[in-house]
Protein backbone atom coordinates (compact mmCIF):
# COMPACT_ATOMS: atom_id res chain seq x y z
CA UNK A 1 0.00 0.00 0.00
CA UNK A 2 1.48 3.43 -0.94
CA UNK A 3 2.10 5.85 1.90
CA UNK A 4 -1.03 7.73 3.01
CA UNK A 5 -1.61 11.35 2.13
CA UNK A 6 -2.79 13.74 4.83
CA UNK A 7 -6.56 13.64 5.24
CA UNK A 8 -8.03 16.90 3.98
CA UNK A 9 -10.39 18.69 6.42
CA UNK A 10 -13.25 18.74 3.88
CA UNK A 11 -13.00 15.03 3.20
CA UNK A 12 -12.66 14.24 6.89
CA UNK A 13 -15.93 16.08 7.55
CA UNK A 14 -17.63 14.13 4.73
CA UNK A 15 -16.44 10.86 6.20
CA UNK A 16 -17.59 11.77 9.70
CA UNK A 17 -21.17 12.67 8.75
CA UNK A 18 -23.82 10.52 7.10
CA UNK A 19 -24.90 12.11 3.81
CA UNK A 20 -27.24 9.45 2.41
CA UNK A 21 -26.98 8.96 -1.31
CA UNK A 22 -27.43 6.02 -3.64
CA UNK A 23 -24.37 3.75 -4.18
CA UNK A 24 -22.20 4.43 -7.19
CA UNK A 25 -18.66 4.21 -8.46
CA UNK A 26 -16.38 1.29 -9.26
CA UNK A 27 -13.95 0.48 -6.45
CA UNK A 28 -10.21 0.27 -6.85
CA UNK A 29 -8.59 -3.04 -7.76
CA UNK A 30 -8.07 -5.35 -4.75
CA UNK A 31 -5.14 -7.24 -3.36
CA UNK A 32 -7.14 -10.38 -2.57
CA UNK A 33 -10.56 -11.38 -1.19
CA UNK A 34 -11.79 -11.55 2.39
CA UNK A 35 -15.28 -12.12 3.84
CA UNK A 36 -16.31 -8.49 3.28
CA UNK A 37 -15.25 -8.57 -0.38
CA UNK A 38 -12.02 -7.82 -2.20
CA UNK A 39 -9.36 -5.91 -0.25
CA UNK A 40 -8.71 -2.40 -1.53
CA UNK A 41 -6.56 -1.13 1.34
CA UNK A 42 -4.72 -2.41 4.37
CA UNK A 43 -3.07 -1.04 7.50
CA UNK A 44 -1.66 -2.42 10.75
CA UNK A 45 -4.80 -3.62 12.48
CA UNK A 46 -7.19 -4.18 9.60
CA UNK A 47 -8.18 -3.87 5.95
CA UNK A 48 -10.62 -1.88 3.80
CA UNK A 49 -12.81 -4.05 1.60
CA UNK A 50 -14.64 -3.31 -1.63
CA UNK A 51 -17.97 -3.56 0.18
CA UNK A 52 -16.87 -1.04 2.81
CA UNK A 53 -15.63 1.31 0.09
CA UNK A 54 -18.98 1.17 -1.69
CA UNK A 55 -20.89 1.75 1.55
CA UNK A 56 -18.79 4.77 2.52
CA UNK A 57 -18.77 6.35 -0.95
CA UNK A 58 -22.56 5.98 -1.17
CA UNK A 59 -22.88 8.45 1.73
CA UNK A 60 -21.25 11.28 -0.19
CA UNK A 61 -23.25 14.03 -1.86
CA UNK A 62 -23.23 13.92 -5.64
CA UNK A 63 -20.34 16.31 -6.50
CA UNK A 64 -17.95 14.56 -4.08
CA UNK A 65 -19.16 11.10 -5.08
CA UNK A 66 -18.46 11.85 -8.74
CA UNK A 67 -14.99 13.13 -7.80
CA UNK A 68 -14.12 9.74 -6.28
CA UNK A 69 -15.46 7.58 -9.11
CA UNK A 70 -12.16 7.77 -11.02
CA UNK A 71 -9.26 5.44 -10.01
CA UNK A 72 -7.13 8.28 -8.59
CA UNK A 73 -10.08 9.55 -6.59
CA UNK A 74 -10.86 6.05 -5.33
CA UNK A 75 -7.28 5.60 -4.11
CA UNK A 76 -7.53 8.94 -2.26
CA UNK A 77 -10.85 7.87 -0.76
CA UNK A 78 -9.41 4.56 0.48
CA UNK A 79 -6.48 6.42 2.05
CA UNK A 80 -8.98 8.72 3.78
CA UNK A 81 -10.95 5.73 5.07
CA UNK A 82 -7.72 4.32 6.49
CA UNK A 83 -6.91 7.68 8.07
CA UNK A 84 -10.32 7.65 9.71
CA UNK A 85 -9.71 4.13 11.06
CA UNK A 86 -6.27 5.13 12.36
CA UNK A 87 -7.71 8.15 14.17
CA UNK A 88 -10.42 5.99 15.77
CA UNK A 89 -7.84 3.33 16.66
CA UNK A 90 -5.65 5.93 18.39
CA UNK A 91 -8.67 7.35 20.25
CA UNK A 92 -9.49 3.87 21.59
CA UNK A 93 -5.85 3.29 22.54
CA UNK A 94 -6.07 6.42 24.69
CA UNK A 95 -9.31 5.18 26.28
CA UNK A 96 -11.43 8.00 24.90
CA UNK A 97 -14.16 5.58 23.83
CA UNK A 98 -14.89 4.85 27.48
CA UNK A 99 -15.51 8.41 28.62
CA UNK A 100 -18.99 9.08 30.04
CA UNK A 101 -19.83 11.64 27.34
CA UNK A 102 -18.87 9.28 24.50
CA UNK A 103 -20.82 6.44 26.10
CA UNK A 104 -23.85 8.70 26.48
CA UNK A 105 -23.73 9.63 22.78
CA UNK A 106 -23.22 6.00 21.73
CA UNK A 107 -26.25 4.97 23.79
CA UNK A 108 -28.36 7.80 22.30
CA UNK A 109 -27.38 6.76 18.77
CA UNK A 110 -28.12 3.10 19.50
CA UNK A 111 -31.54 3.99 20.91
CA UNK A 112 -32.41 6.08 17.86
CA UNK A 113 -31.40 3.32 15.44
CA UNK A 114 -33.18 0.49 17.21
CA UNK A 115 -36.35 2.61 17.65
CA UNK A 116 -36.32 3.28 13.90
CA UNK A 117 -35.92 -0.46 13.28
CA UNK A 118 -38.78 -1.24 15.68
CA UNK A 119 -41.16 1.21 14.00
CA UNK A 120 -40.24 -0.12 10.56
CA UNK A 121 -40.95 -3.66 11.74
CA UNK A 122 -44.32 -2.58 13.15
CA UNK A 123 -45.25 -0.93 9.85
CA UNK A 124 -44.26 -4.01 7.84
CA UNK A 125 -46.34 -6.22 10.11
CA UNK A 126 -49.46 -4.06 9.91
CA UNK A 127 -52.12 -5.25 7.46
CA UNK A 128 -52.97 -2.92 4.56
CA UNK A 129 -56.22 -0.97 4.83
CA UNK A 130 -59.25 -2.89 3.63
CA UNK A 131 -61.39 -1.52 0.78
CA UNK A 132 -64.07 -0.70 3.36
CA UNK A 133 -61.58 1.29 5.47
CA UNK A 134 -60.36 3.16 2.39
CA UNK A 135 -63.91 3.97 1.34
CA UNK A 136 -64.80 5.19 4.83
CA UNK A 137 -61.70 7.42 4.92
CA UNK A 138 -62.57 8.83 1.50
CA UNK A 139 -66.14 9.59 2.63
CA UNK A 140 -64.77 11.52 5.59
CA UNK A 141 -62.26 13.51 3.52
CA UNK A 142 -64.13 14.32 0.32
CA UNK A 143 -63.47 18.03 0.70
CA UNK A 144 -59.74 17.33 0.46
CA UNK A 145 -60.19 15.96 -3.07
CA UNK A 146 -62.43 18.69 -4.44
CA UNK A 147 -61.24 20.01 -7.80
CA UNK A 148 -62.12 23.65 -8.63
CA UNK A 149 -63.66 24.73 -11.90
CA UNK A 150 -61.04 24.54 -14.65
CA UNK A 151 -60.82 25.70 -18.23
CA UNK A 152 -59.14 24.18 -21.27
CA UNK A 153 -58.35 27.07 -23.56
CA UNK A 154 -56.68 28.00 -26.79
CA UNK A 155 -54.78 31.22 -27.19
CA UNK A 156 -53.39 33.18 -30.13
CA UNK A 157 -50.96 35.92 -29.17
CA UNK A 158 -49.75 38.99 -31.05
CA UNK A 159 -46.55 40.16 -29.35
CA UNK A 160 -45.33 43.72 -28.88
CA UNK A 161 -41.61 44.34 -28.46
CA UNK A 162 -40.48 46.31 -25.38
CA UNK A 163 -40.50 50.04 -26.05
CA UNK A 164 -42.86 49.67 -29.00
CA UNK A 165 -44.38 52.81 -30.43
CA UNK A 166 -48.09 53.52 -30.40
CA UNK A 167 -48.24 52.62 -34.08
CA UNK A 168 -46.58 49.28 -33.45
CA UNK A 169 -49.02 48.47 -30.65
CA UNK A 170 -51.91 49.38 -32.95
CA UNK A 171 -50.50 47.06 -35.58
CA UNK A 172 -50.26 44.20 -33.07
CA UNK A 173 -53.85 44.76 -31.93
CA UNK A 174 -54.99 44.66 -35.56
CA UNK A 175 -53.26 41.28 -35.93
CA UNK A 176 -55.01 39.99 -32.82
CA UNK A 177 -58.38 41.18 -34.12
CA UNK A 178 -57.69 39.31 -37.35
CA UNK A 179 -56.95 36.16 -35.32
CA UNK A 180 -60.25 36.59 -33.47
CA UNK A 181 -62.20 36.86 -36.75
CA UNK A 182 -60.53 33.73 -38.09
CA UNK A 183 -61.47 31.74 -34.99
CA UNK A 184 -65.03 33.08 -35.03
CA UNK A 185 -65.29 32.01 -38.68
CA UNK A 186 -64.43 28.43 -37.71
CA UNK A 187 -60.76 28.29 -38.74
CA UNK A 188 -59.08 25.56 -36.65
CA UNK A 189 -57.21 26.85 -33.61
CA UNK A 190 -53.90 25.21 -34.59
CA UNK A 191 -53.95 26.89 -37.98
CA UNK A 192 -54.63 30.34 -36.52
CA UNK A 193 -52.11 29.85 -33.68
CA UNK A 194 -49.39 28.99 -36.20
CA UNK A 195 -49.45 32.66 -37.23
CA UNK A 196 -49.21 33.92 -33.64
CA UNK A 197 -46.24 34.61 -31.41
CA UNK A 198 -46.96 32.80 -28.14
CA UNK A 199 -45.17 29.63 -26.98
CA UNK A 200 -48.49 27.78 -27.02
CA UNK A 201 -48.42 27.65 -30.82
CA UNK A 202 -46.04 24.65 -30.49
CA UNK A 203 -49.02 22.83 -28.85
CA UNK A 204 -51.48 23.86 -31.54
CA UNK A 205 -52.50 26.91 -29.54
CA UNK A 206 -53.62 24.98 -26.45
CA UNK A 207 -52.84 26.21 -22.95
CA UNK A 208 -52.55 23.95 -19.88
CA UNK A 209 -55.81 23.29 -18.04
CA UNK A 210 -56.06 26.08 -15.45
CA UNK A 211 -58.28 27.11 -12.56
CA UNK A 212 -58.76 30.52 -10.98
CA UNK A 213 -55.58 31.93 -9.49
CA UNK A 214 -53.24 29.81 -11.62
CA UNK A 215 -52.77 32.18 -14.52
CA UNK A 216 -49.91 34.18 -13.09
CA UNK A 217 -50.09 36.88 -15.78
CA UNK A 218 -52.41 39.85 -16.27
CA UNK A 219 -55.69 39.37 -14.34
CA UNK A 220 -57.55 40.69 -17.40
CA UNK A 221 -56.72 37.47 -19.22
CA UNK A 222 -58.20 35.35 -16.42
CA UNK A 223 -61.36 37.47 -16.36
CA UNK A 224 -61.74 37.14 -20.14
CA UNK A 225 -61.19 33.38 -19.93
CA UNK A 226 -63.85 32.76 -17.28
CA UNK A 227 -66.31 34.97 -19.14
CA UNK A 228 -66.40 32.35 -21.92
CA UNK A 229 -69.30 29.97 -21.40
CA UNK A 230 -69.62 27.65 -24.39
CA UNK A 231 -66.94 25.56 -26.16
CA UNK A 232 -65.81 27.32 -29.32
CA UNK A 233 -66.63 30.78 -27.97
CA UNK A 234 -63.95 33.40 -28.70
CA UNK A 235 -63.01 36.27 -26.39
CA UNK A 236 -62.54 39.91 -27.40
CA UNK A 237 -58.93 41.01 -27.83
CA UNK A 238 -57.27 41.27 -24.40
CA UNK A 239 -54.43 43.74 -23.89
CA UNK A 240 -51.43 42.47 -21.92
CA UNK A 241 -48.09 44.12 -21.08
CA UNK A 242 -46.36 42.02 -23.76
CA UNK A 243 -49.01 42.17 -26.46
CA UNK A 244 -52.58 41.15 -27.24
CA UNK A 245 -54.33 37.81 -26.67
CA UNK A 246 -57.37 36.15 -28.16
CA UNK A 247 -58.81 33.19 -26.23
CA UNK A 248 -61.01 30.34 -27.37
CA UNK A 249 -62.83 28.08 -24.91
CA UNK A 250 -62.22 24.42 -25.69
CA UNK A 251 -63.71 22.85 -22.57
CA UNK A 252 -65.17 24.06 -19.30
CA UNK A 253 -64.71 21.57 -16.48
CA UNK A 254 -67.02 22.25 -13.53
CA UNK A 255 -65.90 21.89 -9.93
CA UNK A 256 -66.18 18.27 -8.83
CA UNK A 257 -65.14 15.67 -6.30
CA UNK A 258 -63.70 12.70 -8.19
CA UNK A 259 -65.42 9.40 -7.28
CA UNK A 260 -63.62 6.95 -5.03
CA UNK A 261 -63.05 4.47 -7.86
CA UNK A 262 -61.12 7.11 -9.82
CA UNK A 263 -58.64 7.96 -7.07
CA UNK A 264 -58.43 4.74 -5.05
CA UNK A 265 -54.61 4.69 -5.24
CA UNK A 266 -54.34 8.28 -4.06
CA UNK A 267 -56.69 7.52 -1.15
CA UNK A 268 -54.46 4.68 0.05
CA UNK A 269 -51.36 6.89 -0.23
CA UNK A 270 -52.93 9.75 1.72
CA UNK A 271 -54.13 7.37 4.43
CA UNK A 272 -50.57 6.16 5.07
CA UNK A 273 -49.26 8.94 7.39
CA UNK A 274 -52.30 8.67 9.66
CA UNK A 275 -52.04 4.88 9.81
CA UNK A 276 -48.34 5.12 10.70
CA UNK A 277 -49.15 7.57 13.47
CA UNK A 278 -51.87 5.28 14.86
CA UNK A 279 -49.55 2.24 14.80
CA UNK A 280 -46.97 4.28 16.72
CA UNK A 281 -49.55 5.47 19.27
CA UNK A 282 -50.97 1.95 19.72
CA UNK A 283 -47.49 0.53 20.27
CA UNK A 284 -46.69 3.21 22.85
CA UNK A 285 -49.99 2.60 24.65
CA UNK A 286 -49.28 -1.14 24.92
CA UNK A 287 -45.75 -0.54 26.17
CA UNK A 288 -46.86 2.05 28.76
CA UNK A 289 -49.56 -0.25 30.10
CA UNK A 290 -47.18 -3.21 30.34
CA UNK A 291 -44.53 -1.08 32.08
CA UNK A 292 -46.89 0.45 34.68
CA UNK A 293 -45.57 3.91 33.89
CA UNK A 294 -45.87 6.59 36.55
CA UNK A 295 -44.78 10.23 36.38
CA UNK A 296 -44.27 12.20 39.59
CA UNK A 297 -42.78 15.61 38.87
CA UNK A 298 -42.51 17.81 41.96
CA UNK A 299 -42.85 21.57 41.45
CA UNK A 300 -39.79 23.67 42.23
CA UNK A 301 -40.02 25.49 45.58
Amino acid sequence: MPSSKALSPALLVCLMVACSRSPSGTPAQPSHAVDGGRVVGRYDGGVITETELQEESSKLVSPLREQFERPAGQREFVRSMIDKRLLAQEARRRGLDGTPEIQRQVQALEERLIIQALLAAEERGAPPPTPAEQRAWYDGHKADFEQPERLRLGRVFAAVTPGATSAQRTQARTRAERFAKQLQAGTPLAKVAAGGDGPERAQGGELPVLSRGQWGGDPAVERAAFALLKPGEVSPVVAEPGGFSVLQLLERRPARVPPYEEIRGEVETRMLPGRKRRHFEDLLTRLRQAASVEVDVQPHP
